[in-house]
């Protein structure tokens, strides 16, 4: 997550309003911030009302782990676990909708 970018604070509103248009249907976000303070991701979370889980990248590891070259970098992965799609820069409610309907069949 990169809270103090743009594309990041646009992004926010769409992830919170899939969330919370399909989580019965057993959809879930899960943030991954990157080299950012708790201060700055509670306050980035508080902002945007955000109420799905964040995960702490401290050190970037994990993010080097996944390929993950600049922010926001979303991937959406499946029921069975695989990555579906992944999407650099900010992402639109069409493409959300469009995968959350793929992978879940409604």
């Amino acid at each position: 997550m990169c809270s103090s970018d743009l594309v990041c604070t646009a992004s926010a509103p769409e992830l919170r309003a899939a969330y919370e248009n399909h989580r019965e249907e057993g959809f879930a976000v899960l943030s991954v911030s990157i080299r950012e303070s708790d201060q700055v991701i509670s306050e980035f979370i508080s902002r945007h009302e955000l109420p799905y889980p964040f995960l702490m990248d401290r050190d970037g590891s994990a993010s080097l782990d996944f390929g993950v070259m600049t922010t926001p970098t979303t991937f959406f992965i499946g029921p069975d676990g695989t990555i579906i799609d992944t999407r650099v820069g900010m992402v639109s409610r069409d493409w959300l909708e469009r995968l959350v309907i793929e992978s879940t069949g409604t």
